[in-house]
């Protein structure tokens, strides 16, 4: 993902630079744009600029989540269905760009697991990335704000192992300016979940 504001998640969320699995829908990328979309945006101009929209599905593969006292790292893999929106000026700069992630429940690959064993525990997550250019145009400028569910893990014997939801919000320095909501994995509050891998 451009100027990886998912990897500034990457301890919070099963989410990173992604590699491309189907698209649902393709055009040429529209360079009179900047930043140009990706090529699985449709773009319409409108009264006051362009409005991009695409779907994509992504893979996550061994995503390095934390460490464990047991003497193992917490890896996720992933397959995400991603819904997006960027939204461009009259001038053709890139204002804002908003991505709704599901990654659907029961899918395989939806899991976090123990480095050395391979013990692995589904996991949830239903998240809203909104990224707002302040200087229209430039990714370093983003403030990114992510809402939803995170990633929740449970299990029917251990009940909650790890709980990340709600808001955070990251300036275009990468520092936390809100958050609200438990956020457990991000704060290294694993101590159940490698319990529950161990």
């Amino acid at each position: 993902m451009i100027r990886a504001t998912a990897t500034r998640m990457l301890g919070a969320v099963v989410l990173a630079t992604a590699g491309l699995v189907a698209a649902t829908g393709s055009a040429a990328a529209d360079t009179s744009l900047n930043p140009p979309p990706l090529s699985w945006y449709t773009c319409q101009d409108t009264g006051s600029g362009t409005v991009c929209h695409g779907q994509m599905t992504f893979e996550h593969p061994g995503e390095f989540q934390g460490s464990c006292p047991q003497g193992f790292d917490i890896l996720s893999s992933a397959h995400s269905e991603e819904t997006a929106a960027r939204y461009y000026d009259r001038d053709g700069n890139l204002v804002q760009r908003v991505l709704h992630d599901v990654f659907p429940v029961g899918n395989p690959l939806n899991v976090v697991y123990n480095s050395k064993t391979g013990k692995s525990i589904p996991y949830t997550t239903d998240r809203t990335e909104t990224d707002d250019l302040v200087v229209p145009g430039d990714f370093a400028s983003v403030t990114a704000r992510f809402t939803g569910n995170i990633i929740t893990i449970t299990v029917p014997d251990g009940g909650m192992l790890l709980h990340d939801v709600g808001l955070f919000t990251f300036a275009p320095n990468d520092v936390i300016v809100e958050v609200h909501g438990p956020k457990m994995l991000w704060f290294g509050q694993t101590e159940k979940l490698c319990a529950a891998l161990a």
